[in-house]
């Protein structure tokens, strides 16, 4: 990883990672502690047992189906809060393990309430919050799941919606407008890539000039050994971002939805449509662009 020596634009200095047992919840762990471990940063695990789902087991008509005989079964309630403490005492063994093995500072909490809003709450006492970007259930596992959606357009901390089956080691992609958050998003990625990774700047600009001008700001931001690779795009056509990101095919995207050439709107649009995870940055670079 880089040296823990950054800049003052930085201070993800406390990690929240919501865990909920599933594969994306593992992989969000995992990434939660590669950045821990780049920026010296403490982690903050929780898991949530979802208030809702409880009062709907207790329910007298409540049922749920076996889903090898596809009987109907009354629901145990009683059976319910044991799973969810079961998953509870899991997650945080989960936890303390990943920051054990690398030293880091961390704690591990179980709430109890309704997932999205105890999620937000925890997260305003955070820098950064990483959870999975797709629900649990087989049909939620190619949309963005309702907590996810829930922290992008009501929380105000930097998000990393995670999916299963990349890494940070993968290479990482930038949007970059030249606003003072894409100068953000483009110094935390150098700050949490390892030396081997690959970083694709992507250049949202509507001429060659203004590209060019893009290339010259976006490298004071790099260290001068970045493994960096820059292209451009002269649309902000959210099918066609889309396409350009498929087309390079890096694995985590990086941006920034304050100040931007794309509305705010725009960008939570696209970060819903894309098949990647996305590091969502809100805190604004103070230093001046060149």
């Amino acid at each position: 990883m880089m040296s823990n020596t950054l800049p003052d634009t930085l201070s993800i200095k406390r990690i929240t990672v919501a865990l909920d047992g599933s594969s994306h919840s593992k992989a969000s762990l995992s990434i939660a502690t590669d950045i821990a471990r780049a920026l010296n940063a403490e982690i903050n695990g929780i898991y949530v047992e979802d208030i809702n789902l409880l009062r709907m087991a207790s329910l007298p008509f409540a049922e749920e189906i076996d889903r090898l005989s596809g009987r109907r079964e009354p629901v145990d309630s009683a059976g319910l809060e044991r799973s969810l403490q079961l998953q509870a005492r899991q997650a945080g063994q989960m936890l303390r393990q990943a920051a054990e093995r690398f030293r880091l500072a961390h704690s591990f909490r179980t709430l109890r309430g309704q997932v999205a809003a105890q999620v937000l709450a925890e997260a305003l006492s955070s820098d950064l919050l990483v959870l999975g970007k797709t629900g649990k259930t087989p049909v939620c596992r190619k949309k963005m799941g309702t907590t996810a959606k829930a922290v992008i357009t009501s929380g105000t901390t930097s998000i990393l919606l995670m999916r299963s089956g990349f890494s940070i080691q993968e290479p990482l992609l930038v949007l970059f407008d030249g606003s003072h958050g894409a100068a953000a998003a483009l110094v935390t990625t150098a700050a949490i890539a390892d030396k081997s990774t690959h970083i694709h700047v992507l250049l949202i600009a509507n001429s060659p000039e203004k590209a060019e001008k893009l290339k010259e700001s976006a490298k004071t931001l790099l260290p001068p050994t970045c493994n960096v690779t820059f292209h451009e795009t002269p649309w902000t056509d959210i099918a066609m971002l889309q396409q350009c990101i498929g087309m390079i095919g890096s694995g985590l995207v990086v941006a920034s939805d304050t100040e931007g050439t794309l509305s705010k709107e725009s960008m939570h649009e696209l970060i819903e449509k894309l098949d990647y995870p996305v590091l969502l940055i809100r805190k604004s670079t103070q230093q001046p662009l060149p």
